[in-house]
Protein backbone atom coordinates (compact mmCIF):
# COMPACT_ATOMS: atom_id res chain seq x y z
CA UNK A 1 0.00 0.00 0.00
CA UNK A 2 1.26 3.50 -1.07
CA UNK A 3 1.27 6.42 2.05
CA UNK A 4 1.84 9.54 0.86
CA UNK A 5 1.21 13.05 1.95
CA UNK A 6 1.37 16.19 0.68
CA UNK A 7 1.12 19.90 2.65
CA UNK A 8 1.44 23.64 0.52
CA UNK A 9 0.61 26.86 1.66
CA UNK A 10 0.23 29.40 -0.67
CA UNK A 11 -0.77 32.73 0.12
CA UNK A 12 -2.25 35.17 -2.79
CA UNK A 13 -2.43 38.94 -2.34
CA UNK A 14 -4.58 41.40 -4.42
CA UNK A 15 -1.87 43.71 -4.34
CA UNK A 16 1.09 42.60 -2.06
CA UNK A 17 3.15 39.93 -0.68
CA UNK A 18 4.26 42.01 2.12
CA UNK A 19 4.41 39.97 5.53
CA UNK A 20 2.15 42.14 8.02
CA UNK A 21 -0.63 41.79 10.48
CA UNK A 22 -3.98 40.64 8.41
CA UNK A 23 -6.97 41.33 9.68
CA UNK A 24 -9.45 38.75 8.63
CA UNK A 25 -12.82 38.21 7.09
CA UNK A 26 -15.41 37.88 9.57
CA UNK A 27 -18.84 38.03 9.13
CA UNK A 28 -20.14 40.21 12.41
CA UNK A 29 -17.14 42.29 11.71
CA UNK A 30 -16.62 45.51 9.65
CA UNK A 31 -13.76 47.81 8.47
CA UNK A 32 -13.07 51.01 9.91
CA UNK A 33 -10.74 54.10 9.12
CA UNK A 34 -8.53 52.93 12.11
CA UNK A 35 -7.72 49.68 10.27
CA UNK A 36 -6.35 51.32 7.33
CA UNK A 37 -2.56 52.19 8.79
CA UNK A 38 -0.70 52.99 5.34
CA UNK A 39 0.86 55.94 4.82
CA UNK A 40 -1.85 57.97 1.70
CA UNK A 41 -0.31 58.56 -1.18
CA UNK A 42 -1.20 62.44 -1.37
CA UNK A 43 -0.94 62.68 -5.35
CA UNK A 44 -3.21 59.18 -5.99
CA UNK A 45 -6.54 60.19 -7.34
CA UNK A 46 -8.52 58.41 -5.00
CA UNK A 47 -9.17 59.00 -1.65
CA UNK A 48 -8.23 55.75 -0.44
CA UNK A 49 -7.29 51.77 -1.23
CA UNK A 50 -8.13 48.43 0.28
CA UNK A 51 -5.56 45.61 0.24
CA UNK A 52 -7.63 42.30 0.29
CA UNK A 53 -6.02 38.91 -0.32
CA UNK A 54 -6.83 34.90 0.25
CA UNK A 55 -4.54 32.55 1.54
CA UNK A 56 -5.14 28.43 1.13
CA UNK A 57 -3.19 25.28 1.99
CA UNK A 58 -4.05 22.39 1.56
CA UNK A 59 -2.45 19.01 2.65
CA UNK A 60 -3.23 15.53 0.56
CA UNK A 61 -3.26 11.77 2.16
CA UNK A 62 -2.89 9.30 -0.60
CA UNK A 63 -3.82 5.59 0.59
CA UNK A 64 -3.83 3.22 -2.52
CA UNK A 65 -6.30 4.71 -4.94
CA UNK A 66 -7.89 6.97 -2.34
CA UNK A 67 -7.10 10.54 -1.84
CA UNK A 68 -8.32 12.76 1.09
CA UNK A 69 -7.58 16.06 0.81
CA UNK A 70 -7.54 19.10 3.66
CA UNK A 71 -7.46 22.88 3.10
CA UNK A 72 -8.08 25.85 4.49
CA UNK A 73 -8.98 29.06 2.76
CA UNK A 74 -8.56 32.77 4.15
CA UNK A 75 -9.77 36.30 3.10
CA UNK A 76 -8.12 38.75 4.72
CA UNK A 77 -7.50 42.88 4.97
CA UNK A 78 -3.88 43.97 5.15
CA UNK A 79 -4.11 47.19 6.98
CA UNK A 80 -0.63 48.90 6.35
CA UNK A 81 -1.33 48.25 2.77
CA UNK A 82 -4.67 49.86 3.17
CA UNK A 83 -4.95 53.60 3.41
CA UNK A 84 -7.28 56.79 3.51
CA UNK A 85 -6.69 60.28 2.61
CA UNK A 86 -7.42 62.38 6.22
CA UNK A 87 -9.98 65.02 4.52
CA UNK A 88 -11.64 61.58 3.99
CA UNK A 89 -12.32 59.69 7.15
CA UNK A 90 -15.52 61.23 7.85
CA UNK A 91 -17.04 59.15 4.52
CA UNK A 92 -19.12 56.58 5.40
CA UNK A 93 -19.87 56.55 1.83
CA UNK A 94 -16.36 55.35 0.90
CA UNK A 95 -15.60 53.20 3.90
CA UNK A 96 -18.74 51.37 2.85
CA UNK A 97 -17.22 50.77 -0.89
CA UNK A 98 -13.80 49.71 0.94
CA UNK A 99 -15.70 47.34 2.85
CA UNK A 100 -17.27 46.27 0.05
CA UNK A 101 -13.56 45.29 -1.69
CA UNK A 102 -13.06 43.10 1.24
CA UNK A 103 -16.41 41.15 0.97
CA UNK A 104 -15.90 40.74 -2.75
CA UNK A 105 -12.78 38.99 -1.69
CA UNK A 106 -14.28 36.46 0.77
CA UNK A 107 -16.91 35.73 -1.97
CA UNK A 108 -14.37 34.03 -4.11
CA UNK A 109 -13.26 32.68 -1.20
CA UNK A 110 -16.27 31.27 -0.83
CA UNK A 111 -16.70 29.95 -4.31
CA UNK A 112 -13.20 28.58 -4.17
CA UNK A 113 -14.25 26.30 -0.96
CA UNK A 114 -17.22 25.10 -3.31
CA UNK A 115 -15.33 24.20 -5.61
CA UNK A 116 -12.78 22.14 -3.55
CA UNK A 117 -15.82 20.60 -1.55
CA UNK A 118 -17.12 18.92 -4.73
CA UNK A 119 -14.07 17.93 -6.60
CA UNK A 120 -13.28 14.47 -6.96
CA UNK A 121 -9.11 14.46 -6.57
CA UNK A 122 -6.43 12.14 -7.75
CA UNK A 123 -2.86 11.85 -6.88
CA UNK A 124 -2.23 15.13 -9.13
CA UNK A 125 -4.02 17.14 -6.15
CA UNK A 126 -1.25 20.36 -6.54
CA UNK A 127 -2.46 20.70 -10.06
CA UNK A 128 -5.50 20.32 -9.42
CA UNK A 129 -6.23 22.79 -6.97
CA UNK A 130 -3.92 24.96 -8.78
CA UNK A 131 -6.26 24.58 -12.09
CA UNK A 132 -8.92 25.08 -9.76
CA UNK A 133 -7.61 28.06 -8.40
CA UNK A 134 -6.84 30.29 -11.43
CA UNK A 135 -10.32 31.08 -12.58
CA UNK A 136 -10.88 32.14 -8.86
CA UNK A 137 -8.37 34.49 -9.01
CA UNK A 138 -8.42 35.84 -12.37
CA UNK A 139 -12.42 36.31 -11.65
CA UNK A 140 -12.08 38.37 -8.90
CA UNK A 141 -9.43 40.94 -9.67
CA UNK A 142 -11.95 40.89 -12.82
CA UNK A 143 -14.86 41.60 -9.83
CA UNK A 144 -12.86 44.49 -8.25
CA UNK A 145 -12.30 45.95 -11.42
CA UNK A 146 -15.42 46.09 -12.14
CA UNK A 147 -16.71 47.16 -9.17
CA UNK A 148 -14.42 50.68 -8.97
CA UNK A 149 -15.62 51.09 -12.68
CA UNK A 150 -19.45 50.67 -12.32
CA UNK A 151 -19.72 52.66 -9.05
CA UNK A 152 -16.96 55.50 -10.29
CA UNK A 153 -15.21 54.64 -6.92
CA UNK A 154 -18.07 54.89 -4.82
CA UNK A 155 -19.56 58.21 -6.56
CA UNK A 156 -22.27 56.42 -8.30
CA UNK A 157 -24.60 55.83 -5.32
CA UNK A 158 -27.10 54.12 -7.85
CA UNK A 159 -24.42 51.68 -8.84
CA UNK A 160 -22.99 51.61 -5.14
CA UNK A 161 -26.18 49.94 -3.72
CA UNK A 162 -26.62 47.73 -6.83
CA UNK A 163 -22.85 45.79 -5.67
CA UNK A 164 -23.55 45.88 -2.36
CA UNK A 165 -27.12 44.24 -2.72
CA UNK A 166 -25.73 41.90 -5.03
CA UNK A 167 -22.66 40.82 -3.02
CA UNK A 168 -25.10 40.34 -0.18
CA UNK A 169 -26.93 37.88 -2.26
CA UNK A 170 -24.16 36.00 -3.47
CA UNK A 171 -22.68 36.24 0.17
CA UNK A 172 -26.01 34.61 1.88
CA UNK A 173 -26.22 31.91 -1.01
CA UNK A 174 -22.62 30.75 -0.39
CA UNK A 175 -23.00 31.18 3.33
CA UNK A 176 -22.21 27.34 4.37
CA UNK A 177 -18.53 28.29 2.46
CA UNK A 178 -18.43 31.58 4.92
CA UNK A 179 -15.42 32.33 6.40
CA UNK A 180 -15.58 32.12 10.76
Amino acid sequence: MIFTRFLFFFIITQFTFAQEAEKPWRVNEKLAWSDFTGKPNANHPFSATTATGLSYGFSADIVGDKVMVNYSIKSYFLPHDSWVKKDSTNDDTLLAHEQLHFDITELYVRKFRKKLSVFQFTKNVQEEIEALYAPIAKNRVAAQQLYDAETEHSKNKVKQQEWENKIAVALKMLKQFASE
